[in-house]
């Protein structure tokens, strides 16, 4: 056996690295099999046959809900009105009766109940199968607005709600105002009416007034003033519990002491001032 121990190689065959070199080779892929992409090919005629199914279903279901005669509106339901008019609770069923109970614009028929000047809010609902409900908040009035286009009612909030006659003018209490138009279905916002609505809460709570002959002038708020049985009680906004009691210990005092007066002076908040007339008694 040889030593090859000894033996020298020469250079050209030497490897100037002594790094080893690593090679990598790619491996041919044989042919894919034929059955898999059959088998996917299925599976996505199989998909586009259940969209489509599902798609027909659906419209087939669409046209049945919005023409079977089932779905047809037969009848509508208006609750909580007590001043709306009978000819506008007619109008705004007419957009419901025979309509299909899906296809109903609720928005439309919301805007047209809105118009009334007697509501101030309104709920419409589908009763399926073939019904509509309609929930009507009406407003309340609360005084009557004297303005310089005439007198309308107006509720706690101060809305205009509808013009009256002289005839017609429920017992309510007067807010007056000389510059000022007032507008249907618009909340007032010229003068002092907040003002004026919590100091007739104010009076009501009270007692002791004669509520529908009160007239609250509230042109401004510095200017609020109560007339009432041909007395005016300049008494400016704010503070009215205190104004108020004020105002009865004056006035008891004027009766005991026998003295008739025009006006009560309550604007100040440390004093008050009586018109008092002169060589007049009250009557007892």
């Amino acid at each position: 056996m040889k030593d090859y121990k000894n033996v020298k190689v020469p250079r050209r065959y030497r490897s100037t690295s002594n790094r080893t070199v690593v090679r990598r080779v790619e491996a041919a892929t044989g042919p894919k099999k034929r059955g898999g992409s059959v088998t996917g090919q299925l599976g996505s005629v199989l998909t586009v046959l259940l969209t489509a199914a599902l798609c027909y279903g659906g419209w087939e279901g669409y046209r049945w809900l919005t023409h079977a005669e089932i779905f047809s509106i037969a009848g509508v339901d208006v609750k909580g009105v007590r001043s709306m008019s009978d000819e506008n609770i007619r109008d705004v069923a007419a957009m419901f009766t025979g309509q299909n109970v899906f296809q109903v614009d609720p928005g439309a028929a919301t805007r047209r109940v809105m118009a009334d000047p007697w509501v101030r809010d309104v709920r419409i609902e589908r009763r399926l199968p073939n019904r509509i409900s309609i929930f009507v908040a009406e407003r309340v009035p609360k005084a009557v607005l004297h303005a310089s286009n005439g007198k309308y009612l107006i509720d706690g909030e101060g809305v205009v709600m509808v013009p009256i006659g002289a005839a017609a003018a429920p017992p309510l209490p007067v807010i007056a105002l000389r510059d000022c138009r007032a507008v249907p279905r618009e909340p007032v916002t010229k003068g002092a009416v907040l003002e004026a609505l919590e100091l007739l809460d104010e009076l009501a709570a009270r007692g002791g007034w004669d509520i529908a002959g009160v007239t609250v002038k509230a042109d401004s708020a510095e200017t609020v003033t109560i007339v009432y049985a041909d007395h005016e009680f300049r008494i400016g906004s704010g503070n009215y519990n205190e104004k108020l009691r004020r105002m009865g210990e004056i006035v008891a005092d004027m009766r005991q002491r026998g003295l008739a007066y025009t006006y009560v002076e309550l604007r100040p908040e440390r004093q008050a001032a009586v018109m008092v007339v002169k060589n007049t008694k009250l009557r007892r």
